[in-house]
């Protein structure tokens, strides 16, 4: 799953959320950093959670299997484009740093997130 583009701005737009989530063979994993009662309100769609709370331990504690038992999806690698985003930006910022002072070198995080996310996929569809 590794991806060796030219390195990417650090955060991504709407344009490019909404490109990721049509792609059939998705190699760029969506990452929704928000707790549960939050996403249970909606989330991007092809998104996968992983709470904000739980982020460090689940990329240094977890083994590959447990990761993907307790997520649902194989742990992405330190050189993988991974993106991030939340409710409004700040946690995706937040997870974007954590995931950069464990070595990953390829994260993004979305700041207009499911705010933004949630009014202009409305207009859209």
């Amino acid at each position: 799953m590794t991806t060796h583009q030219q390195t990417k701005p650090e955060e991504a737009t709407f344009e490019e959320i909404q490109d990721l989530i049509h792609q059939k063979d998705r190699i760029v994993p969506l990452i929704d950093v928000r707790d549960p009662n939050e996403t249970d309100l909606g989330v991007i769609p092809t998104a996968h959670s992983i709470p904000l709370s739980k982020l460090h331990d689940a990329l240094t504690t977890l083994s590959e299997q447990e990761f993907e038992q307790q997520y649902g999806f194989k742990r992405f690698g330190k050189d993988d484009e991974v993106i991030f985003y939340c409710r409004s930006g700040r946690r995706s910022r937040l997870a974007f740093g954590q995931a950069q002072e464990l070595g990953y070198s390829h994260v993004r995080h979305y700041p207009g997130s499911w705010n933004e996310w949630s009014v202009r996929f409305q207009s859209t569809a």
